[in-house]
């Protein structure tokens, strides 16, 4: 009877740890949507919204960016190239308690008048649970590739 409880237990854990996974990546995936939408809009602040108050920001050839107000700054100026659309695509996912580690490819598409440019690159993003159960950028990475899995 014990091995058998046991081997129960290992069972609904096992379940349990699929579930919390998939939980996560249906949220991950909500966030990243919305971050999409809100980048697509241009909505610089509210995407800034995103992150946790004390968040950094750490974009190729751009100085380290620190909080909320900074990275809403940062993103307005980026957003500045013109109208633009981003794409991301999650690569892999790994969480602990508090903590969700993010890695994955994004493109950017800027509008022009004549022609459209693709910008591609890569990104690690560290989530981070708030004690209200939501999850908000704690680290962002983003780096400018051509080599990389494609969309």
């Amino acid at each position: 009877m014990k091995k058998f409880s046991y081997y129960s237990l290992v069972a609904l854990m096992s379940m349990s740890s699929f579930a919390w996974a998939d939980d996560l990546s249906a949220t991950i995936e909500a966030n990243n949507n919305k971050y999409i939408a809100l980048f697509n809009e241009g909505k610089a602040e509210q995407l800034s919204q995103m992150f946790t108050e004390d968040a950094l920001y750490l974009n190729d050839g751009f100085a380290l960016i620190q909080g909320r107000k900074d990275i809403a700054k940062q993103l307005k100026l980026e957003m500045s190239a013109g109208p633009a659309t981003i794409t991301l695509k999650t690569v892999e996912l790994k969480r602990d308690n508090r903590t969700a580690t993010e890695v994955g490819v994004w493109e950017v598409t800027i509008k022009g008048e004549k022609s459209n440019e693709k910008i591609l690159g890569n990104y690690l993003v560290v989530w981070q649970m708030q004690p209200d159960g939501q999850w908000l950028i704690y680290r962002d990475v983003i780096n400018y590739s051509e080599n990389h899995q494609t969309l």
